[in-house]
C-alpha cells in the first residue's frame, strides 16, 4: 500500500496478460459489505471483482455480498477474522475492537482533507498500525477509500452552532470515540448499527445522525431529516480487509492482484463520493426539500473547540499520552511536507 496506486496498476498490467485456465476457479473470496447494490462501494467492489477474476486468470473467483447480507461491519469483521469469509467492508469506527490503535481514525477533526487522509494511511507510520491488527486479529488492511467528511442532519430545528445541538437525540456508530465526541457536543448519543438507522429517524428514536453527504442523499435520509448542517467534523473511510491467513496463502502473483484490484475499488468509490460531496449531492438535498447551512469558520469552531479536549482526554486514557501525541506529529510531518511542495 506504501508504493501507492501507480505502482500497483503497473503490476496489474502485466497480470492482466495472464491466460484464462480451463479448469474452476484455485481460490474463493466472499466479500461483504452493508450499502446497497446501487451504491459507490458497490459499484468500487465489482471492478475488484471484475480486476481479480481477469488479472488471476481465473485462478481466484470473487463474490460481492451486499446489503448486509452477512450481518453488520462488526458482525462481517468477525468471520473474517476467523476466515468464514475472506473480505469485509470496515469504517473509520469499526476496527478498534479488533487493534485498538485503530480507534485514532475516527477522532473528529483529525484530518484536515482527503488529500491528508490518503497520506497519513499511505505512511509507514500507518502500516505499522496495520502490521499490528494483522497480529492481533488476523485481519489486513488492503485498502482505504474516503467517502467524504461527516455532516450533521435533525429534524428538530437548524443547527448553526454547537449550542443547537443541546439536548438532541444523535445517532452514532456503536463506537467508543463516536460516543464521547457527540456527548462532548451537548447532544445526546444513540449508538444504533447502520442497517437501522433509517428506522430509527423515521421512528423518532433518534431527532438526528452524521454522516456524509453523499450517503445522505442516497440513502434518503431527507424523507426523514428536515435539517442539515455542513460542519465536516469527521472524515467517513471505507476500508477494504482481508483474512491475513487467506492472503498469505495465496501466491505472489495472486496477492499482487488483490492488491491492484483493491486499489481500483478504492479510486472507484472515491471518484464518486468526492464528485457527490463536492458537487451534486447538496443541490439534489436542497430540491428534494432539506434545509442546508453551511456554518461560517466561527461557527465552526464552537464545534471544534467542544469537542477537542474531552476527545483528547479520551483518547490519552485509552491508548496512552504518548501514541496520541506520536500520531498528531506523523500528521505535522505530513503537513510540513504538503506545504513544502507547495512553495
Amino acid at each position: 500500500m506504501r508504493n501507492g496506486i501507480f505502482g500497483l496498476l503497473m503490476a496489474g498490467a502485466a497480470l492482466t496478460l495472464l491466460p484464462s485456465p480451463s479448469s474452476a476457479a484455485e481460490f474463493e473470496i466472499r466479500a461483504s459489505h452493508v450499502e446497497a447494490a446501487d451504491s459507490a462501494v458497490h459499484r468500487g467492489w465489482s471492478v475488484f471483482e471484475a480486476f481479480v477474476e481477469n488479472a488471476s486468470g481465473g485462478r481466484i473467483e470473487v463474490t460481492i455480498l451486499p446489503a448486509s447480507q452477512l450481518g453488520g461491519l462488526n458482525e462481517t469483521l468477525e468471520q473474517t477474522s476467523l476466515g468464514i469469509i475472506q473480505v469485509a467492508q470496515a469504517d473509520e469506527s469499526t476496527l478498534d475492537p479488533f487493534h485498538k490503535p485503530m480507534m485514532i481514525l475516527g477522532a473528529p477533526y483529525l484530518f484536515a482533507d482527503d488529500e491528508e487522509a490518503k497520506a497519513f494511511i499511505a505512511s509507514d507510520y500507518f502500516d505499522k498500525m496495520r502490521r499490528g491488527m494483522i497480529e492481533e486479529s488476523n485481519l489486513r488492511v488492503l485498502t482505504a477509500a474516503s467517502y467524504g467528511f461527516r455532516s450533521l442532519t435533525n429534524d428538530v430545528r437548524p443547527i448553526k452552532t454547537v449550542e443547537d445541538l443541546q439536548g438532541l437525540r444523535i445517532r452514532v456508530p456503536p463506537s467508543p470515540l463516536s460516543i464521547e465526541m457527540i456527548k462532548a457536543m451537548g447532544a445526546n448519543p444513540t449508538p444504533i448499527p447502520w442497517e437501522e438507522l433509517y428506522g430509527a429517524m423515521e421512528q423518532g428514536v433518534v431527532d438526528g445522525q452524521e454522516n456524509p453527504i453523499g450517503l445522505i442523499n442516497d440513502y434518503s435520509f431527507s424523507e426523514v431529516q428536515k435539517y442539515l448542517t455542513v460542519d465536516n467534523h469527521k472524515i467517513g473511510l471505507n476500508f477494504m480487509v482481508i483474512n491475513e491467513s487467506f492472503f498469505q496463502s495465496l501466491p505472489i502473483e495472486l496477492r499482487e492482484a488483490v492488491l491492484v484490484g483493491a486499489e481500483m475499488a478504492a479510486a472507484t468509490e472515491y471518484g464518486e463520493r468526492n464528485y457527490q460531496s463536492r458537487v451534486s449531492a447538496v443541490s439534489q438535498l436542497e430540491e428534494k426539500g432539506m434545509e442546508v447551512y453551511f456554518p461560517t469558520p466561527e461557527e465552526l469552531a464552537t464545534f471544534r473547540d467542544a469537542a477537542k479536549e474531552p476527545v483528547k482526554a479520551f483518547l490519552t486514557e485509552e491508548l496512552g499520552e504518548t501514541f496520541v501525541t506520536e500520531t498528531y506529529e506523523e500528521l505535522d510531518r505530513i503537513r510540513e511536507a504538503r506545504a513544502a511542495k507547495a512553495m
